[in-house]
Formats: structure tokens, C-alpha cells, sequence
């Protein structure tokens, strides 16, 4: 994978004007990008002049795992985004990550070295 698996969009929109509207999603995906739009609840990083519209990734992956993420990371975690593009980058699929991230797991090398010590042999 180039680049970053995970990066905030800025939509260009000075803040005193309205929000972009639905057309944003498919405006980026025409350039292969898949957005997880802003949840206007929840704090996002600050920028003084432009809306921000939300995370973008180009690996399916990551939006397939960040979406089943949408409800089950909680408040002190990262952005689902982030969790899942994290997994998904250390080579995790969805399904290998869902049940270690919804028992509490945040980092993969924290399952990885879970693993390991479970596997060792007694001594």
C-alpha cells in the first residue's frame, strides 16, 4: 500500500459557510477514495478556516473493518478509522481483528504478543 492508510479530508469549505453536502462521497470517489464522513457529535482535529468531512482511505479493508468498528469503540479509543487501518496494516483481515478489538485489544502487537505467551511452552 502507498502512502497513508488513513488520512483526515478537509472539504476547502471556509467554516462560515454550510457543510458540503451528500455529493462529497462520490466527488472522492471518483478518485478512489471511500470516506467515513465526520460525526458532527464527536470531536475532530481542529482547523481554523475549513470544514473537515472526515477520514479517507483507499484499501476497502480498512473501511470494511472501520464501519463494523462504527459502534464498538469507545470513548478513550481512536477513531475507528485509525483502529481499523492500525489492523489492517499489520496484516490483519476484519474478521481476524473484530474479535480481538471488541474483547478490548486496541493494538495488534498487543494480540500478537497475547498470542505468544499463550503458545509458549510451560517453563
Amino acid at each position: 500500500m502507498l502512502g497513508r492508510p488513513v488520512e483526515w479530508i478537509c472539504s476547502g469549505v471556509p467554516t462560515q459557510q454550510p457543510a458540503p453536502d451528500r455529493q462529497t462521497a462520490d466527488l472522492l470517489g471518483e478518485r478512489d477514495l471511500l470516506l467515513f464522513p465526520v460525526d458532527p457529535e464527536e470531536p475532530a482535529p481542529r482547523t481554523r478556516s475549513r470544514r473537515l468531512i472526515g477520514y479517507v482511505t483507499r484499501d476497502p479493508e480498512v473501511m470494511r473493518l472501520a464501519l463494523l468498528l462504527a459502534d464498538v469503540v469507545g470513548p478513550g479509543w481512536d477513531h475507528p478509522m485509525i483502529v481499523a487501518a492500525r489492523w489492517v496494516q499489520a496484516g490483519h483481515s476484519a474478521e481476524a481483528a473484530m474479535p480481538w478489538i471488541t474483547a478490548g485489544v486496541n493494538w495488534p502487537k498487543a494480540a500478537e504478543t497475547l498470542l505468544r505467551r499463550s503458545c509458549a511452552p510451560p517453563g
